[in-house]
């Protein structure tokens, strides 16, 4: 499920230790698409100190997963420490929030809470008592309610509900066999998910009050995780209809579909990540032996652009609010950790330096 806790509860097999001496080789084995042709070294503190925003990421660091924040200097900061699991979801449209979904086990079953996190400081407000569905949220334009997955009232439906306490959740979807993923345009005026009552996994469009839905794929294998581009002329979706992982595009009324690599396919892609301006759109391709590789492509059309060198595991990237730099993940240096780069893939350095996996980044703005 995009952006969800089922893939984001993985865990990250300490790898080969990979020097700085590999950085200084970006690009080798990239056949004339390597990006980060600007540097292979890391940025100078003096360009870090300057960057608008922090990070804010999943660290395992206190023994459960906490939530911590690192601003481009690396200057790191924990946002939650509480007993229970607890993974980042999407920042507030001001800046100013988290949503941060809590895990607990309690005789063998797990139970999630989604919660509001104040980031300036404070405690966080739960929206809804501890269940078996609570996840996948995603915030309106402007801050004002959510969508999210809840079997509150059935297996798994869309909801819509305020970023209050005890807030009523709308039911926008009532499928028996279920439905996930939302994600909201723009404008806020239409929700894009996944339903499979149909036996299979496709992609729907309905207002935002779950009326007016309409189906926009209709193939007999596994359509998910849908994202607007900024511009809400696009959708970018993971589909396994070719017997591999592929990413596609496609209008929101499901006209003009096409894979987003073209005929440069290199292992099943994953994680899209659109740029600020909706111009580009930063993606994953997951390769032999655990490696994974980030590539940029042109929103409109255009030949991917590899930002990492595929000789190891980097992925989860992050556009920074102005559009010029990404935050990832990466195994280089034998420890799982967040780094920064540019966009271009140049000037990839490391933020985060416990021993213990860190991960998930989410860039948030200052205002």
């Amino acid at each position: 499920m995009k952006q969800g806790l089922e893939r984001v509860q993985r865990s990250w097999p300490w790898r080969a230790r990979w020097s700085w001496a590999a950085l200084a080789v970006l690009g080798v084995g990239c056949s004339g698409r390597c990006g980060g042709a600007s540097g292979a070294g890391p940025l100078s503190k003096e360009e870090a100190r300057a960057i608008p925003g922090a990070v804010v990421f999943l660290s395992e660091r206190a023994g459960q997963k906490d939530v911590w924040q690192v601003s481009p200097d690396g200057t790191e900061t924990p946002i939650t420490q509480g007993p229970e699991d607890e993974y980042p979801g999407p920042v507030s449209p001001d800046g100013k929030s988290l949503l941060v979904v809590a895990v607990r086990e309690v005789d063998g079953l797990q139970f999630q809470q989604l919660r509001v996190q104040p980031l300036s400081g404070g405690d966080a407000v739960p929206l809804h008592a501890p269940r078996a569905r609570a996840r996948n949220a995603a915030w309106s334009p402007d801050g004002a309610w959510l969508a999210a997955e809840s079997d509150a009232q059935g297996f798994s439906d869309v909801v819509r509900l305020e970023p209050r306490a005890e807030a009523p959740e709308v039911r926008l979807t009532q499928v028996k066999e279920g439905c996930f993923e939302p994600a909201i345009s723009p404008d806020g005026q239409e929700v894009a998910f996944v339903c499979s009552r149909e036996g299979d996994p496709e992609i729907y469009v309905a207002k935002a009050d779950g009326t007016n839905e309409r189906r926009l794929t209709a193939f007999h294998r596994e359509d998910r995780a849908p994202m607007w581009s900024p511009d809400g002329k696009w959708l970018v979706f993971v589909s396994d209809r070719e017997n591999r992982e592929r990413l596609y595009l496609m209008r929101p009324d499901g006209s003009d579909l096409r894979a987003v690599s073209g005929d440069a396919f290199a292992g099943d892609e994953r994680e899209p990540a659109f740029s600020p301006d909706g111009k580009s759109l930063v993606y994953v391709s997951r390769e032999p032996e655990s490696r994974a590789r980030m590539w940029r492509v042109p929103v409109e059309g255009g030949v991917p652009v590899a930002l990492t060198d595929g000789q190891r595991r980097d992925d989860m990237p992050a556009w920074s609010p102005d559009g010029k730099y990404l935050a990832f993940v990466s195994e280089r240096e034998g420890n799982t950790d967040v780094y920064l780069m540019r966009a271009d893939g140049s000037g990839q350095t490391r933020l985060t330096t416990a021993k213990e996996p860190d991960w998930l980044p989410r860039w948030v703005a200052r205002r």
